[in-house]
């Protein structure tokens, strides 16, 4: 989950540049899901808190989807905006990361249950 907080610039409560309103328009047009609804509320509401537990509760493919879709709008805003890449290695590591998703490795699982815990 460090990674995806560096990634998606959730370190601070934020999710890259969404706005509520857009945040929540994002993932209603593009994962059809209410992350207004209160169970992502969990354990807060920040936009980077909803997503951590959107993706912890959602299953492995969902969350693959809803990954794949954060990283396509992050790639768009990068462009968009003329920022140059700050993360080591984003789109392989990122890449992995889905792999290791899709695979249903331990290591995901263990990463998973360990961020959880946070």
């Amino acid at each position: 989950m460090t990674f995806l907080d560096e990634l998606f610039d959730m370190s601070d409560g934020y999710v890259l540049d969404f706005t509520d309103k857009t945040f929540a328009q994002f993932f209603a047009e593009e994962l059809h899901v209410d992350i207004e609804d209160p169970r992502y509320f969990k354990n807060g509401t920040s936009k980077a808190k909803r997503t951590r537990c959107f993706l912890h509760t959602i299953d492995r493919k969902s969350a693959v989807r809803a990954l794949r879709a954060l990283w396509a709008y992050r790639k768009s805003y990068h462009d968009r905006m003329n920022v140059h890449e700050t993360v080591t290695s984003a789109e392989e590591r990122f890449l992995t990361l889905l792999d290791r998703m899709r695979a249903g490795s331990a290591a995901y699982s263990t990463a998973a249950r360990t961020s959880a815990a946070d």
